[in-house]
This record gives structure tokens, C-alpha cells and sequence, in this order.
């Protein structure tokens, strides 16, 4: 008889993780999601989900996560790396706290929950690890510099955690998409320093049910990284292997991005009417 495998996913309340948390349930997986407190909504959840709130600017809350993936009478199988910040703004501009607050939720928290199942995983010598980065891990964006270096440092992370936990049988990846229709966005869109790159190139703004459904994906085949969408990603990674194209590429890319950024806006002004 299968065991029911267990799955802790950050940022469960809203956008993707909600979405990540609903695909994995039907899969059969058994939930064990956390937000801030206050966030999550539990008659949205299957019934038997474990809930933890935690704010993953704090240290004793990344603490007490971690005390949970390390436990192995109820171990977690699969850890999803979800929550993110991503407030935009100049860095001359934005205050020293913010800055700490990108890294610490996009890159210091998903390290030491890395690290804990890890610890926990290479002792059952199964398990597997997923972080949602984004494109932004590969390709730079302006007015986003803190969140930009807390997407590289993930990448870096997780590459370097790859190859320490093959021997044990621990797969690691991550999905790096290009624009998510959430409440992060729209957010961000509002902002006057929201990036047009994230309506740069051909795609449109992903949906999380389809985003969560290439999760899906790359969990089974089990890839280091996943880009979505692949064009996107390919590009990116040429013109980061010659940095001096970067400006150039940027600045056809930023105008290119701003007419489909202002068709969203108009389009999100429409349906507020």
C-alpha cells in the first residue's frame, strides 16, 4: 500500500501557492501549508490540513518550520520554497529595511527550510526540494535590485544544493516563470517603478493554475531548473553570458514591455469599474 506523502509549501494563502496546494492535494498529497498569520484560510483547504503560521521575517518563525521538517514521525517528503516579497523601487530610494526584507524572505528563509529538510531528507535518503525563483534569478531587473539579488543568490543555492544531495537521492529544482497574474503583480504593476519586463517578449502573464500545473511537471521529471516560459529563459541566459549587451537588450526590452504593461493596467482599471 502507498503512503500518503506529506508536502510543506510556503506562501499557501493566495496567488500560486493556493493554486500549488489544490493541484497537490489531488495528487494525493497531504498538506501542511503556512502564511503569515492571520492569512490562511482553512475551509479553502482539504480537510486534514496542517496549518502553521509563520512570518518568514522572523527568525523564530523560520525556526519553528524548520523543527517541523525535521521531524521524522511525521516527515515532509516535499518542501515548496513559495513565498516571496517583491516591492519595486530605486535603490537610492527604497529604505535600508526593505532591502533586508527581499533577502530574508526570498533568499535567507527558503536556505535554512532548505536546510532543514535536507538534514532530514538525507537520513531517509528520499526527498525532494522545489523553490519558485523567477526569471528574475537569471535576468536582472531595474528598480527591483534587492529582489533581483535574492532571486540570483536562490538560483546559486539551489544549483550548489543539487549537487551536494545527489548522492542521497534528494532531488532539487526550481521553476523560474516570467510574470504571474497574483495579487504580487498587480501590486507591483501599480507601483510606478513596477518592471515592463514582466510583459517583455511574446508571453502573457501566466495564470497560476497553469504555472502550477508546470510545477506539476518539473516535480515528476525532476530538472534543476525549469523556465517558463522556455524562450523567455533561453534569452536571458544569452544575454547574461555577454554582459556587455545587457543595457541595450534591457532598454528594447523595457520599451517593448511598457505598451503590454499599460494594456494590463487599463485592463485591471476596467475591471475595478
Amino acid at each position: 500500500m502507498m503512503l500518503t506523502k506529506r508536502v510543506l509549501i510556503t506562501g499557501a494563502a493566495g496567488g500560486l501557492g493556493h493554486a500549488l496546494a489544490a493541484r497537490l492535494a489531488a495528487s494525493g498529497y497531504h498538506l501542511v501549508v503556512t502564511d503569515r498569520p492571520g492569512t490562511l484560510e482553512t475551509a479553502s483547504f482539504p480537510a486534514g490540513t496542517e496549518f502553521i503560521d509563520a512570518d518568514l521575517c522572523h527568525a523564530e518563525d523560520i525556526g519553528r518550520l524548520a523543527t517541523r521538517l525535521g521531524d521524522q514521525e511525521k516527515p515532509i517528503d516535499l518542501l515548496i520554497n513559495n513565498a516571496g516579497i517583491g516591492i519595486p523601487g530605486s535603490v537610492t530610494d527604497v529604505s535600508a529595511d526593505l532591502l533586508a526584507r527581499h533577502v530574508m524572505i526570498n533568499l535567507t528563509a527558503p536556505m535554512q527550510l532548505s536546510q532543514a529538510a535536507a538534514q532530514a531528507m538525507t537520513k531517509r535518503r528520499d526527498g525532494q526540494i522545489f523553490s519558485i525563483v523567477s526569471l528574475a534569478g537569471i535576468f536582472p531587473l531595474k528598480d527591483s535590485a534587492a529582489y533581483t539579488a535574492s532571486k540570483f543568490g536562490l538560483r546559486g543555492f539551489m544549483a550548489a544544493l543539487s549537487l551536494e544531495l545527489a548522492p542521497y537521492g534528494v532531488r532539487v529544482g526550481g521553476l523560474y516563470p516570467s510574470a504571474i497574474d497574483t495579487d504580487m503583480l498587480r501590486a507591483e504593476m501599480a507601483h510606478p517603478d513596477g518592471s515592463p519586463l514582466n510583459f517583455a517578449g511574446s508571453a502573457e502573464p501566466l495564470s497560476t493554475a497553469a504555472t502550477a500545473e508546470a510545477v506539476m511537471q518539473a516535480l515528476t521529471r525532476g530538472t534543476l531548473e525549469t523556465q517558463l516560459p522556455r524562450s523567455e529563459g533561453l534569452m536571458a541566459g544569452l544575454v547574461m553570458s555577454f554582459p556587455t549587451l545587457l543595457r541595450p537588450v534591457f532598454s528594447y526590452l523595457e520599451r517593448q514591455g511598457n505598451r503590454k504593461k499599460q494594456a494590463f493596467l487599463k485592463m485591471l482599471e476596467a475591471n475595478t469599474d
